[in-house]
């Protein structure tokens, strides 16, 4: 799915920086600032959920569609401005009325690697949407991120690459409008 890194462990203080990055990122999700949270993004990053798939115990390492096969989607930054350019303009149609979301980021792992900027981040997530008065679905999983540092300053990260894996093999919201 991913390279492995070298993992190497981290100290408390760059595990509470890269923590606090991810709530800031989720805090700006829920608040509807996808301007601000754009900015979070690397020129390069890689936004991507493979589909997973039913699978027989003993094909559980297939479980979810290789690099470059099925996914939920496979953003670019380009791909992400545009998605928030249309939500913006308020006439996205996924998106009348507004999606209500609430983030809840848990079980932060944070790995550093041989370049000492970067940071291999893995964490579980669930997502809570409710839309319109009765409209309402969760979606839950974990997350493989790789952040790298930009500058000296607290907490200044970008998100280079997430690799979200959903629990649900089949989604039952009505679309995926929303950033996981």
């Amino acid at each position: 799915m991913e390279s492995e890194l070298v993992i190497h462990p981290v100290g408390l203080e760059v595990h509470y920086e890269v923590s606090q990055f991810m709530f800031r990122e989720a805090r700006l999700l829920d608040e509807r600032q996808f301007d601000e949270w754009l900015t979070l993004l690397a020129a390069d990053i890689r936004y991507v959920a493979p589909v997973r798939l039913a699978r027989m115990p003993r094909e559980e390492s297939r479980e979810f569609e290789p690099e470059g096969g099925g996914a939920h989607f496979d953003d670019s930054k380009d791909d992400l401005a545009e998605r928030v350019r249309k939500v913006n303009t308020g006439r996205a149609w996924s998106e009348v009325p507004a999606s209500r979301t609430r983030h809840l980021i848990t079980n932060i792992e944070v790995q550093a690697h041989d370049d000492p900027e970067t940071y291999r981040v893995l964490s579980n997530f669930f997502l809570y949407r409710t839309r319109s008065a009765t409209y309402q679905d969760q979606f839950a999983g974990a997350r493989r991120d790789v952040l790298r540092r930009r500058s000296d300053s607290y907490g200044d990260f970008e998100l280079v690459r997430r690799t979200i894996l959903l629990d649900q093999t089949v989604l039952l919201g009505n679309n995926l409008a929303v950033f996981l």
